[in-house]
């Protein structure tokens, strides 16, 4: 009886054992996502989100704001400006940080409905604490446009992930970095001043020439897109012939911007009187124009394979438009195609 009760014993502890390796967590370093909240990569991820936002807001700050002059916060209407390509960035990043804090929670074991409003306010924090700094600028100012903005690229996301559990429509982003003109710019005020510039000078003096500036703040450079998937929207039965990875892409992009409005610019900015050197374009050689753009693009999420970093990688560069034949659209009537267009 003894030795049927300790193989009773026995079998229960090792019912147990199987029980418990079965729900044993993945290791913490593992790119497989947790099925319930993992302690250690949630902390884990707190943490480095945490250093990663104070490295990011300092460097930001010393990038773009200690070269210019401070004020009292203040508040700024430019709606109007750049022919709002700073606010399609604003939308833009915001809805892949969104994204990119979501992909972080889920891995962590957060429940998806909260991932999802985790990677919405997580978007807004970062993307208010710049609008903090405009605020405190002299030359900017906090604007409620980059606000609106801000949460449209924040909603956009969480009302997908909340309504359809997905991303059926992606914003993503190009570069065609440009070839800036060396032609001389004489100032037309004040009379007979010996100063010139020329737009690659004042290109560089706008936008900058690290890659970050490149990358996010040279409108002339940038095209951001909404790229949607049409097998997510007609269903798999209905469109078996239709790849899953393919989307349809709509971009908007500009040229020729120098100034925020309009054609004329202060050599210096912080110059006061009359002795200050002004510009102005010619605005039939360098006409501010407005791009509109169709294409085919790539939906890198959907693409078949079971490699987990593959499928990692994808997630975290689904933010570029895979370059494809373009058509071309403007504000002035110009209709051109690119058999290749990034």
């Amino acid at each position: 009886m003894l030795s049927i009760a300790r193989l009773c014993m026995l079998g229960v502890v090792s019912c147990l054992l199987l029980e418990l390796t079965a729900q044993t967590r993945p290791p913490m370093f593992s790119l497989k996502p947790a099925d319930s909240i993992h302690a250690p990569r949630l902390w884990g991820s707190v943490g480095v989100g945490a250093a990663a936002y104070g490295a990011a807001m300092v460097a930001l700050h010393n990038e773009w704001y200690n070269n210019y002059p401070s004020s009292r916060f203040h508040t700024f209407n430019d709606i109007h400006h750049w022919n709002q390509m700073d606010k399609m960035g604003h939308w833009l990043m915001s809805y892949h940080q969104s994204r990119w804090i979501y992909g972080g929670a889920r891995w962590a074991g957060i429940k998806p409905t909260t991932a999802a409003w985790m990677g919405f306010a997580g978007s807004q924090l970062i993307m208010t604490s710049l609008e903090i700094f405009d605020g405190f600028s002299s030359q900017w100012g906090f604007s409620w446009g980059d606000v609106g903005a801000n949460l449209l690229g924040s909603g956009m996301f969480l009302g997908q992930q909340l309504g359809w559990g997905e991303q059926r429509i992606l914003m993503k982003w190009s570069i065609q970095p440009q070839r800036y003109s060396m032609e001389p710019i004489f100032p037309f005020s004040p009379p007979g001043s010996e100063g010139w510039t020329t737009p690659a000078a004042r290109a560089q003096a706008i936008y900058g020439t690290g890659l970050l500036t490149l990358l996010l703040k040279d409108y002339n450079a940038l095209t951001v897109w909404v790229s949607a998937n049409p097998h997510s929207f007609v269903g798999k039965n209905r469109a078996a012939w239709l790849p899953q990875w393919l989307n349809i892409a709509v971009g908007i992009g500009a040229q020729n911007l120098y100034t925020a409005k309009g054609y004329e610019w202060k050599g210096n900015r912080n110059c006061q009187g009359p002795y200050c050197d002004h510009y102005r374009l010619d605005p039939q050689r360098y006409p501010r124009i407005r791009q509109f753009f169709l294409s085919l693009d790539v939906d890198l999420t959907r693409l078949p394979t079971r490699n987990r970093l593959v499928r990692i990688l994808a997630y975290v560069f689904n933010i570029v438009k895979i370059p494809a034949p373009t058509l071309e659209f403007t504000d002035r009537g110009m209709v051109r195609f690119h058999p290749f267009f990034f």
